[in-house]
């Protein structure tokens, strides 16, 4: 997917479980097909959780700076 400029940004460091997937959907919830969302969080199981509610949503989602202890999600609502 590359790193395309995000439409959206969400800023999520510091919340713990669930907010990151939760804030995560939600957003998504708000949003038009095609648009790009930016996840931004240090909560590591989310390295988990998000990617698999994106494959159950059929939304595709690409993981940045994985290794890194403040990572990022680009998400396509499709």
């Amino acid at each position: 997917m590359g790193i395309p400029k995000s439409r959206r940004h969400l800023d999520l460091r510091g919340q713990v479980c669930p907010g990151p997937t939760f804030e995560t959907r939600m957003a998504l919830n708000d949003m038009a097909a095609g648009e790009l969302l930016e996840v931004v969080t240090d909560y590591y199981p989310a390295k988990q959780t998000i990617p698999m509610l994106m494959r159950e949503l059929g939304f595709p989602c690409e993981l940045i700076d994985g290794d890194q202890p403040v990572f990022r999600f680009i998400i396509r609502k499709v």
